[in-house]
């Protein structure tokens, strides 16, 4: 799932046909039986066959049929480790996307003559890249994953020469050649990754191989590389793509843990202190407003209604009449997502939290931590 996938579902050519989309939260963790996904999925799936009443005959089987193959998709769900999907269907326009995530998504459907991506964008807009490199004493793989997704960018071949048997001392001399063409392998290769990270960039950087070698690899690295170096483990050069990504994501899941724990004690303590952080949706909704948000701190799954200015787009939770403009307010289903687009409008990041600490956000307020 990429910018370029987005785009070209976005585009899809409906020809007026009602597309369905659907979002569900599949997370083992929180729903542990496939059954309480199956009956959640149903509820959505029933919410889009209400809003199919509002069309005419043809639209109204199409979205029938949306419905029908969503429901059947989720009951035969083999999870592995997808947290989130997205469905896109239009039966009248030829439409079928299935697309997994390793991160859960707030459940949702929507109804339209265009797919509902907002929420895979944040994905791809927020969580991070990890780049692993798979190394030895004669060759390399590198590889990029991103939201679950997974890349191999290229191959490193060198021609190392073989042992020597011989003793004495022509064997040593000749280990001795065989070390120094293994240093300009390593060498090459961190510059190949060097050049990579600053045509490509990303996050995070796991080195793979075996031990001495990886060692050996990662202490000559350039600096840039270094501080970006999260994990050193052990993968057999002939490893498969799904085998570095199952990697990747164990790794991306504790850090993302450990960032998550981070976020929550800062934002308590600054809020606690009246400094650069505040909790609460009507605090966030004014920061957001005076593009003072740096980190927007959001809990999976919540929700409130809000109010929108239509003459310059601030977000309230009540009132007829802006605050900043005087402008009227509009309602808005969700504020929720109201704020998280706007956050990102504004270049703030996004962060999405499980409440492993649920006295950090009492209640499911949102929290930001502020610029200023």
């Amino acid at each position: 799932m990429n910018r370029q996938f987005l785009r070209s579902l976005a585009q899809w050519p409906s020809n007026g046909a009602p597309i369905s989309s659907l979002y569900l939260d599949v997370d083992g963790r929180r729903y542990p039986r496939i059954q309480d996904i199956v009956v959640r999925a149903e509820e959505l799936c029933r919410r889009l066959r209400d809003q199919a009443q509002g069309f005419d005959r043809d639209a109204k089987r199409s979205i029938s049929r949306d419905a029908d193959r969503m429901e059947t998709y989720v009951r035969d769900l083999d999870r592995g480790p997808t947290r989130g999907i997205a469905l896109f269907s239009s039966s009248g326009a030829g439409l079928w996307e299935e697309v997994r995530v390793p991160r859960p998504v707030k459940d949702r459907v929507a109804l339209d003559e265009h797919p509902y991506v907002s929420p895979l964008e944040v994905l791809v807009e927020t969580y991070e890249r990890f780049c692993t490199v798979i190394v030895d004493r004669e060759k390399a793989r590198l590889f990029l994953a991103h939201v679950g997704s997974i890349t191999e960018q290229s191959e490193v071949l060198d021609d190392v020469p073989g042992q020597h048997d011989q003793g004495g001392w022509s064997q040593a001399r000749f280990q001795r050649h065989i070390e120094q063409h293994v240093s300009r392998h390593l060498k090459r290769v961190g510059e190949i990754l060097l050049r990579f990270y600053k045509r490509r960039g990303f996050d995070h950087l796991i080195l793979a191989g075996p031990g001495e070698t990886v060692a050996e690899f990662e202490r000559g690295l350039h600096d840039y590389l270094k501080q970006h170096v999260v994990a050193l483990i052990h993968l057999p050069m002939a490893a498969s793509a799904d085998v570095v990504l199952a990697r990747s994501l164990e790794i991306e899941e504790r850090l993302e843990e450990e960032k998550e724990r981070a976020t929550l004690e800062l934002l308590r303590a600054e809020s606690s202190a009246g400094r650069q952080a505040v909790i609460g949706y009507p605090k966030v909704l004014e920061a957001l407003n005076d593009d003072r948000v740096d980190t927007l701190v959001v809990p999976l799954g919540s929700r409130a209604e809000g109010r929108r200015c239509t003459t310059c787009g601030s977000l309230w939770t009540a009132g007829k009449r802006c605050a900043t403009c005087g402008g009227r307010l509009e309602p808005v289903p969700d504020v929720v997502e109201s704020a998280v687009a706007a956050a990102l409008r504004q270049s703030a990041r996004i962060e999405t939290v499980r409440l492993a600490d649920p006295g950090a956000l009492d209640g499911e307020q949102i929290g930001a931590i502020l610029r200023y």
